[in-house]
């Protein structure tokens, strides 16, 4: 498989595919921390059911397909290192910080379809939500920034 110009290529592109990885995954945090937004302000808006089916579309349309484009990119970009060259602490911290992600993506998306029927208690703690998607965020963009100049 080393041989093959698909291989070559795709060495060629491994920065690039850390890059990919690293705007796919800001564009999918931000994305997803508006749809947090949105669905923690519905009770505050006059058609609360409206917010939150905005919320669901949004993600629907921006977040999922930010999230996929991410973690395929990750999984690239982890794929064709050498054998060897991977460290784990890093490789730990990478996908420590991505379930913590996907973990709260689900947690968000859950609450704005819950909001989307009309729960208003559903509301209740998207400030949280919102710090740990940023501070999710900052530690992967650390790890996978380190190791894109590393």
């Amino acid at each position: 498989m080393a041989s093959t110009r698909a291989f070559v290529l795709l060495m060629q592109c491994l920065p690039l595919l850390g890059v990919v990885a690293l705007v796919a995954g800001a564009l999918w945090t931000g994305v997803l921390f508006s749809v947090s937004w949105l669905s923690g302000r519905a009770r505050w808006m006059a058609d609360g059911t409206e917010v939150g089916q905005l919320a669901l579309t949004l993600n629907r349309r921006w977040a999922t397909p930010c999230l996929v484009v991410c973690l395929v990119s990750v999984f690239l970009w982890v794929s064709t290192f050498p054998a060897g060259t991977l460290d784990l602490a890093s490789m730990w911290g990478i996908g420590a910080g991505l379930l913590a992600l996907v973990l709260i993506h689900t947690n968000v998306v859950s609450r704005a379809s819950r909001v989307s029927r009309g729960s208003s208690s559903a509301t209740r703690g998207e400030g949280v939500r919102r710090l740990l998607l940023v501070v999710s965020l900052a530690a992967v963009t650390t790890i996978v920034g380190l190791r894109i100049v590393g």
